[in-house]
């Protein structure tokens, strides 16, 4: 069982985690970390053992059952400029992989999906989606949503094709705490990176290393038309170089189109 407790004696950061607000259950993490973000401290962590009003990307739901998943929201209060906040989904994703690197079996094939989605063996096992309150052009705070799917034995059929979670893929429970406690861990050492420069020049090379769409052909989706390309990669600001079949190069952003596999999800 997840506890506040639990997470406590083992979280090892100095900010990120530094208090933990635990909840049984709520309506979406996010949600819960925005109403009490101008009175909580920097780094407050969220996590709820369900959410019943789960959502992901492009308003879609996330399956928040309890006792399989973990749910969480980080609160971060640097006032960072408005367009470079997006770029916090990226150290997320990053953070993520690295922590299921830990506890994955070597031969378990963890990637990243541009921009956020954790993959394993070529599907969806987490989703992270990136809010935040902006004052002028700085963000008043950032609350970074993380959904990872941990125990669950199954999946409903419209999403079965393409999502999973670690219990199916590396066929044995794990505790929720030390995947939680892992993921701050690995937050705040790329967090400090892209503090540095406020881009993402220093995680670029290690994310494209584990992109699991690179150099692959993929369909841009868009509200003016679809397209296919060759995906060459993420640059410095989060976005997706791609080239397009006259052999021009352009650079997609996240939250204007979508990025899918050519013959399946990935």
């Amino acid at each position: 069982m997840l506890s506040e407790e639990n997470i406590r004696s083992k979280m090892k950061t100095a900010r990120c985690g530094s208090n933990v607000v635990y909840l049984y259950e709520t309506g979406s993490t996010n949600d819960y970390a925005k109403s009490i973000a101008h009175e909580a401290q920097d780094g407050t962590l969220v996590v709820a053992d369900c959410q019943v009003s789960g959502k992901g990307r492009l308003g879609r739901n996330w399956n928040s059952p309890h006792g399989v998943g973990i749910f969480m929201s980080l609160i971060l209060k640097d006032g960072l400029k408005a367009d470079k906040a997006p770029m916090i989904t990226i150290v997320a994703a990053m953070a993520v992989m690295k922590a299921l690197d830990r506890q994955c079996d070597n031969s378990t094939d963890v990637s990243i999906k541009w921009p956020n989605d954790i993959v394993i063996n070529g599907k969806k096992v987490c989703g992270i989606l990136t809010e935040m309150k902006t004052v002028g052009d700085s963000s008043q705070y950032v609350v970074v949503g993380i959904g990872i799917n941990v125990n669950n034995e199954s999946f409903a059929d419209d999403i079965s094709r393409v999502a999973t979670s670690m219990y199916i893929e590396e066929g044995k429970r794990f505790d929720r705490s030390d995947i939680v406690c892992d993921v701050m861990e690995e937050f705040e050492k790329y967090y400090g990176m892209f503090l540095e420069n406020e881009n993402l020049s220093s995680i670029k090379e290690e994310y494209n290393s584990r992109l699991v769409n690179m150099n692959n052909e993929v369909e841009i989706i868009r509200q003016d038309g679809n397209y296919r390309a060759q995906s060459l990669g993420m640059d410095e600001d989060g976005g997706l170089i791609v080239r397009r079949q006259d052999g021009s190069l352009e650079t997609v952003v996240s939250g204007e189109v979508s990025v899918r596999g050519v013959y399946g999800y990935v």
